[in-house]
């Protein structure tokens, strides 16, 4: 596992360095494109500007952590109710299936009439844009456990609450995991894309700010942190996920 993570910091590593030079070289459009320092230095800027933060940052910070949560808690109790009834399963895992077909960006002025102008509609739109994944994966999960730990859990007398926390999440959580993995990428996505047409703060409304105005070291500098932001997550779960793992090998 080390030295797949070394091969993998050094393809990115590389990748970066080729970009800084080609980018120095003027190999790439200067207009458009801008070395890799540049953006990082301009991403660090940003961070110590205690507006961006305040106005920025942790506005988009919050409502990916909130529609996130919600996503995630809100797919595992439908998730459940999927499992428990073959009938709800099978009439609605086609349209969770078509639910990404939905165009929820197209219906922001619908949130913003019921939930007016502020976070709420960004975190809304990001939960519905999330939830399915976590929907379907918990679904399948408790579909999916083997018959003979069910009857393991039944004949030591198990209530539905004991099986629910010893048996069906133990045996059920990559499947869950995956869900919320795949939840939290989604949730970054609608949040930011949202930010774009909806909102006036948020990096989203940065980086459309910028961009709208040719500022491409700004533009870059909040790409980087969306980019960085996506990463830490990812390895966040990562860990919890390696770490879960091994309590349950």
């Amino acid at each position: 596992m080390r030295l797949h993570r070394v091969v993998q910091i050094m393809i990115v590593a590389s990748l970066l360095g080729l970009y800084e030079v080609a980018t120095r070289m003027n190999w790439l459009d200067p207009f458009t494109f801008i070395p890799f320092s540049t953006m990082f230095t301009n991403m660090i800027g940003n961070l110590g500007n205690p507006e961006y933060v305040t106005n920025h940052f942790g506005i988009t910070a919050m409502e990916i952590l909130a529609s996130f949560i919600g996503a995630m808690i809100f797919g595992i109790i439908f998730g459940i109710v999927l499992w428990r009834s073959d009938l709800a399963h099978h009439v609605l895992q086609p349209y969770l299936l078509l639910f990404y077909a939905i165009p929820f960006f197209a219906l922001y002025p619908i949130f913003i009439s019921i939930l007016g102008i502020g976070p709420l509609p960004v975190i809304m739109i990001g939960l519905l844009f999330a939830m399915p994944a976590v929907i379907s994966n918990t679904a399948i999960g408790f579909r999916e456990i083997r018959k003979v730990l069910v009857k393991v859990g039944e004949s030591c007398n198990l209530s539905f609450r004991q099986m629910l926390i010893h048996i069906y999440f133990p045996a059920a959580w990559p499947y869950i995991f995956t869900g919320v993995k795949l939840a939290a990428a989604y949730s970054i996505i609608g949040v930011i894309a949202t930010e774009f047409i909806l909102s006036s703060r948020g990096l989203g409304y940065t980086i459309s700010y910028a961009y709208n105005n040719f500022d491409m070291n700004g533009m870059y500098g909040s790409v980087l942190l969306v980019i960085v932001i996506a990463l830490l997550v990812n390895v966040v779960l990562g860990f919890i996920e390696a770490r879960v793992y091994r309590r349950n090998m």
